[in-house]
């Protein structure tokens, strides 16, 4: 969409094609057919918003100060208004303003003072005029930006001087939600609230919590009590009450349910906001396809499509007022800013998709916008202080703490996912960087919890508590590996990851239970160790190998006992994989079998040369064992089958049946490995 022409008729000489060129952008943004991000690299515009006020008639003061104040969120309009001297500009236009207004500019320059307010050199300043200009006939000189003079600087383009401001922050998904206005009785039902659970009464404080958990977070939109964050402030502190008595742990664990369900309820805004149908650029605007999803789908409530004035709400009533009360999120009417000033009735009169009848409605008490969005939490804020004043809660000993607990993680994950990105390590904004300490102290304290219950539960307790420890240990490793997948990248494991944590994840590598229940997880938690210790990981891979040699050992003495015909490779593959773990275990019967094995391979001359090849690999290995047991042991084991063979004992049998079983060890590799090594050992009982 062409905008440059109306833009520049903003700067017009007649008043009449100034404000119609204003509406027309006004209009424009309220239907949302351009959005501020359109607008904010107009230089040229952000000059006649302030020159407006130079002219001898001024209409629409309170739309154009609005409109400024709107687009001072946006940090590249900060850089613009700055760089042209707005800062002054608006210094020196308060005075000049009615009393209602000055709030107005007040704000804008507040917007102004999160950056430096530097003036690029070569770049001229509006300068504001407070007396009407002399005479109509120096008004093509006088007015506007730009005099004849300067054209030269009107035709060159001066690049403003770099700001000096803080990095970018690079570690969030989403940040905080749209900024939602309340009306007075709304404020009131909150503050009643956090006034009660700050009370001494725990009957007044566990009466709060089902409240909130069965109406009000049923009523408001979840994200009120992020931009409101007095009630999540006090759920946060219930929690330390869970390691008091006379009670008080109940308190915590309806704080628990409470955070819990909220973190439910802001997933589901969160899905909201996505949705492609909601596209208003601005915070408090309609969307007209926002109200009926949001009271059906966000809320789970069921309201009539025909209202009537008397039925009734699952709201607290409005003291005074007969009509139905609106929802009090902003979407119940044009509630395009919360000040409530004319300007807006004036502006919200053109157009309001929902203005279709003359319901009695509660109006908007001023308040302090700008300051209660400083005081807001974000997303990532909240989901960090929840980790950070649940995780003690886990070590309190109580199996329904450490349930409900994991259950509030469990869900708060699902809002770090879609919070806090991986680049949260590598942030060097002073909110990366906040994110950052507090996650590796979340970190730490998981891996020292988790060391916690692996200690109890080798020391001596009732069966109920080892198992209580057991199932903790397990499902806060679980929870833990799965933090880590949503937010540390196995690469960068190595530089981020120390301490207790560490500690904690060799010894969930070590779990031979775990792995068997949880292999995936497994493999995780392997490849970060991995990263992050490699003589950790090098005694995990020792111990894992040890494991499954154990387990071919045992597959092979199954396999060999079994009746019937064998599968000789399968037998042999096992045998060797088995040979490894036999140092630490030592079971010779091992041995007994394979050589019997080896041994009934070799007596038929239509056996597989490859079966015979692999079974003398074997055999010549623990011929040449460098543990002296095995070796000895596997002298012996041939003597015997040498004996059962040549012995007098089978005077009666055919010779040829006698000779071929001790075949295996007549080969010349196996005679020469006998005869060299075997005669020249130093244990007589190799030798001999």
């Amino acid at each position: 969409m062409e905008l440059s022409l109306l833009i520049r008729k903003m700067g017009h000489k007649l008043a009449e094609i100034r404000e119609r060129a204003l509406r027309n952008i006004l209009c424009k943004l309220d239907h949302n057919l351009i959005t501020y991000a359109d607008l904010v690299q107009e230089k040229l515009l952000f000059i006649h918003l302030l020159e407006w006020f130079n002219f001898p008639i001024v209409p629409m003061k309170e739309e154009v100060l609005h409109l400024m104040n709107n687009f001072v969120k946006h940090p590249s309009a900060v850089q613009h208004l700055v760089s042209i001297g707005a800062v002054e500009f608006l210094s020196q236009l308060r005075p000049n303003v009615d009393p209602n207004l000055q709030a107005v500019v007040d704000g804008i320059l507040d917007g102004l003072f999160l950056l430096p307010s530097e003036i690029p050199s070569g770049c001229q300043a509006v300068s504001y005029q407070a007396r009407p200009l002399p005479s109509e006939d120096n008004l093509e000189i006088l007015v506007g930006y730009f005099h004849p003079g300067r054209s030269r600087l009107q035709r060159t383009e001066v690049p403003p001087k770099s700001l000096v401001v803080n990095q970018a922050v690079k570690c969030l998904k989403f940040s905080t939600f749209p900024w939602l206005s309340l009306t007075t009785t709304d404020r009131h039902v909150l503050s009643s609230n956090e006034s009660s659970l700050r009370s001494n009464s725990h009957s007044l404080i566990w009466n709060t919590c089902e409240l909130l958990q069965d109406v009000i977070m049923q009523d408001f939109p979840a994200e009120i009590f992020l931009q409101r964050p007095k009630i999540v402030q006090s759920l946060l502190s219930l929690l330390k009450l869970a390691f008091g008595r006379d009670g008080q742990h109940h308190l915590a664990l309806q704080a628990v349910s409470c955070l819990y369900q909220l973190c439910i309820f802001l997933r589901i805004r969160l899905n909201f906001h996505r949705d492609p149908s909601f596209v208003s650029s601005e915070p408090g605007s309609v969307s007209r396809n926002t109200s009926l999803s949001h009271s059906q789908e966000a809320r789970g409530l069921h309201l009539s499509q025909n209202p009537s004035l008397g039925s009734s709400s699952p709201r607290p009533s409005v003291v005074g007022r007969t009509g139905q009360r609106p929802r009090g999120d902003g979407q119940d009417w044009d509630a395009a800013s919360s000040s409530g000033s004319s300007t807006q009735a004036n502006a919200n009169s053109r157009a309001s998709p929902l203005d279709t009848g003359h319901i009695d409605l509660p109006e908007l008490e001023n308040e302090d916008t700008l300051e209660l969005q400083f005081q807001q939490l974000s997303l990532p804020q909240f989901c960090v202080s929840i980790l950070e004043c649940a995780l003690p809660l886990l070590r309190t000993g109580s199996r329904r703490v450490t349930i409900k607990v994991l259950e509030l993680l469990t869900e708060n994950a699902l809002l770090i996912a879609d919070a806090i990105s991986e680049d949260v390590w590598e942030d060097s904004s002073l909110f990366g960087l906040e994110m950052k300490e507090k996650l590796l102290g979340v970190l730490d304290s998981l891996g020292e919890t988790i060391s916690y219950h692996k200690s109890i539960v080798n020391s001596e307790q009732s069966e109920l508590m080892l198992v209580h420890h057991r199932m903790a240990f397990i499902s806060i490793s679980l929870f833990t590996v799965r933090l880590l997948q949503i937010l540390l990248p196995v690469e960068k494991a190595n530089s981020v990851l120390s301490g207790s944590l560490v500690t904690a994840l060799f010894l969930l590598s070590l779990d031979m239970p775990f792995l068997l229940e949880y292999p995936s997880i497994h493999e995780s938690i392997a490849a970060y160790l991995e990263q992050i210790n490699s003589e950790n990981y090098s005694i995990y891979k020792q111990a894992s190998e040890a494991v499954h040699s154990i387990e071919c050992t045992c597959n092979f003495m199954f396999e060999v006992h079994k009746e019937g015909e064998k599968n000789l490779f399968e037998l042999l593959e096992l045998a060797d994989q088995g040979l490894k773990s036999l140092p630490y275990h030592q079971h010779f019967p091992l041995l007994q079998e394979f050589m019997r094995t080896s041994s009934n391979i070799w007596k038929s001359a239509k056996t597989s040369a490859l079966l015979q090849a692999e079974s003398q690999k074997i055999l010549l290995h623990l011929l040449s064992h460098p543990v002296l047991n095995i070796k000895t042991k596997s002298y012996h084991c041939c003597l015997d089958i040498v004996k059962e063979c040549l012995g007098i004992h089978n005077v009666a049998k055919p010779v040829s049946s006698i000779c071929h079983g001790v075949n295996f060890l007549l080969h010349p590799k196996v005679l020469y490995e006998i005869c060299t090594f075997g005669l020249q050992e130093a244990n007589n009982e190799v030798h001999c």
